[in-house]
């Protein structure tokens, strides 16, 4: 009975779905009276389930004639499905997607609660990156909701040398340290510092200046003692030169920026002889700013 099948077995849309069976998805759905806009298993919806499955036919049914919404979320985790493909690098399904919005336009209109694009989703699949970039236009200097971490910097601190490798092709590489500054002045190169890989790839490949500064004055240098990041440190100085008592707009050297890592507390005191005495614009030294910070080794 068309009128109670739906109400006697919820699950046989889902079921359906997650097997793969479009014809059986539209005659429960036409002529059974299945809701395919109704949370079932779990909170998902259909088109989770049928996004999941990668069944690309199925997810084109559901968006173009039942009017799902792939900015509609999942209850259990708040991630639209549009953001959900991309994070699980079904390329298919989203550019299934895709053809069924306006996807010229995904970086403004298409975030989820916290203001995070498909592309920042996307991160960890070079093919999905690939085709939101060149395909749908996406910025790789768009921010979430804060603006504070551009997905270029984004790629760039997760140490993701693929995919930055992919948006510099698509970008001028030679002016990254002009053009490319996050809110705070940071360039690629400074939200690197935790990754040598990349690190070496921006400076030799792309040409970043080592001692460009963010707002703040701060070189990548600083940026490494902060980090704690003793072997991209010991490359910056023994490869490529850099001068560890450069300091900041606050008259900081690099050392007063290391405080919280012993190790690298150690190494410029004992291989690059540098001055624990030395005092910033506040007249204060490493001492009073280990001692501040609460660093008692």
């Amino acid at each position: 009975d068309p009128n109670v099948l739906h109400e006697d077995e919820p699950d046989l849309l889902r079921y359906s779905i997650r097997n793969g069976w479009l014809d059986v998805t539209r005659d429960l759905i036409t002529k059974y009276h299945f809701d395919p806009h109704t949370y079932y298993y779990r909170y998902e919806s259909c088109l989770y389930t049928a996004a999941k499955g990668n069944h690309v036919d199925i997810v084109e049914y559901l968006i173009k004639e039942c009017g799902c919404d792939p900015m509609r979320t999942r209850t259990i985790c708040a991630v639209p499905f549009l953001h959900y493909v991309a994070s699980e690098g079904l390329l298919d399904v989203l550019k299934c997607m895709v053809m069924n919005i306006n996807g010229h336009i995904m970086d403004k209109q298409y975030r989820d609660t916290d203001g995070w694009t498909v592309l920042h989703f996307a991160v960890k699949h070079i093919d999905v990156v690939k085709y939101l970039i060149n395909e749908c236009n996406c910025d790789i200097m768009a921010t979430a909701k804060d603006g504070s971490v551009p997905f270029l910097h984004y790629v760039a601190s997760k140490g993701l040398l693929d995919v930055l490798k992919c948006m510099v092709m698509n970008i001028n590489d030679h002016i990254m340290d002009k053009q490319y500054h996050d809110t705070n002045g940071r360039t690629v190169l400074h939200r690197a510092v935790k990754h040598i890989d990349v690190v070496k790839y921006l400076i030799n490949e792309c040409n970043c200046d080592i001692m460009t500064t963010d707002s703040y004055g701060n070189t990548i240098l600083h940026y490494t003692a902060s980090e704690g990041s003793l072997g991209v440190m010991k490359y910056l100085i023994n490869t490529d030169h850099c001068n560890p008592m450069t300091t900041n707009n606050s008259g900081q050297t690099v050392i007063y920026l290391a405080v919280k890592h012993i190790n690298v507390v150690q190494y410029l005191i004992n291989e690059c002889n540098c001055d624990m005495m030395v005092r910033d614009i506040y007249g204060q030294t490493p001492l009073h700013y280990a001692a501040r910070l609460g660093a008692p080794q």
